[in-house]
């Protein structure tokens, strides 16, 4: 438990209501580096590295805590994107060789067919689990999603919309932010209540990927931000395994706006990380969490 220490609480990781759960935290575009350029080597940041071992590059266990780096090339030449590396990482199947590239950020026809069929969100409501969709989002966004004949959703938002999950308004009493919290401490701790009431629990944060397309100025603001609400999460010791991995990375080389070739981190911190097994690809993710929750 030392590694916990260095944060200032306790992870004794009780099981919320003896009941396994899961609270899923998607963070779109973190990948991994050891470039001194990055945020992730300038930045304080306390939580995150040590959830990660100071974003290593290896994979390690400790009692309560498990970290593995995941591949998102999935075998295919080119940049990694949205589309293909979230449906690999909801579906265990390998959505970029699947389609013969890599595609997003929106998933089209052939990937939705993968998502309305193999999606966690879809078998978890089918066995009978309580899910929760947490992201809340605009009635203005939501209203074109009604009417667009086209796609707008990501692919974790279309696969909660297929599981039959209710896209929640951000009024909503069991929506929360995705991201840009006034309080991330706050919007953390709220996390883990609201995954105590659920098996799964999924929220997807965006932020750190559309900053380092469009406001990459604003990026350090995002990482900061991001490391608060997970100090928020772990501080409330809710019994929640916290699962957090991403698709592809971006945000650690804010030279550029592009996407990388880099790994990606996998974090599990809770109860369940001690039965992690061996992790390297996007698309081992969802078989450990279909057999957790099983």
């Amino acid at each position: 438990m030392a590694i916990y220490s260095r944060l200032g609480f306790d992870l004794s990781f009780p099981r919320a209501h003896n009941a396994l759960v899961l609270a899923f935290m998607f963070v779109d575009g973190l990948g991994l580096t050891d470039d001194p350029r990055s945020p992730l080597q300038r930045l304080d940041l306390p939580t995150l590295r040590t959830l990660s071992g100071g974003f290593s590059q290896r994979p390690f266990n400790q009692s309560h805590l498990a970290y593995r780096v995941l591949d998102a090339r999935l075998g295919v030449e080119g940049l990694p994107q949205s589309g293909t590396g979230q449906t690999a990482l909801l579906t265990g199947l390998n959505a970029a060789q699947w389609l013969g590239h890599h595609q997003g950020p929106h998933p089209l026809s052939k990937l939705q067919v993968l998502l309305r069929q193999e999606s966690i969100q879809v078998w978890a409501v089918r066995q009978g689990f309580r899910v929760l969709h947490a992201n809340g989002y605009r009635r203005e966004y939501l209203g074109r999603v009604m009417v667009s004949r086209r796609n707008l959703l990501s692919a974790f938002g279309f696969a909660a919309k297929m599981a039959g999950l209710e896209l929640l308004p951000i009024d909503y009493p069991q929506a929360l932010l995705p991201a840009f919290w006034p309080e991330p401490e706050a919007a953390g701790q709220r996390f883990a209540q609201l995954a105590r009431a659920h098996h799964l629990t999924i929220l997807e944060n965006w932020a750190l990927d559309y900053s380092a397309h469009r406001l990459p100025e604003k990026l350090e603001e995002r990482f900061i931000e991001l490391d608060r609400f997970l100090y928020g999460f772990l501080n409330a010791n809710s019994g929640a395994t916290l699962i957090l991995t991403a698709d592809h990375g971006n945000a650690e080389e804010p030279w550029h706006t592009q996407h990388t070739l880099n790994p990606v981190p996998l974090v599990v911190c809770g109860p369940e990380a001690d039965h992690l097994p061996e992790m390297c690809h996007l698309t081992d993710v969802v078989p450990w969490i279909k057999q957790s929750l099983d």
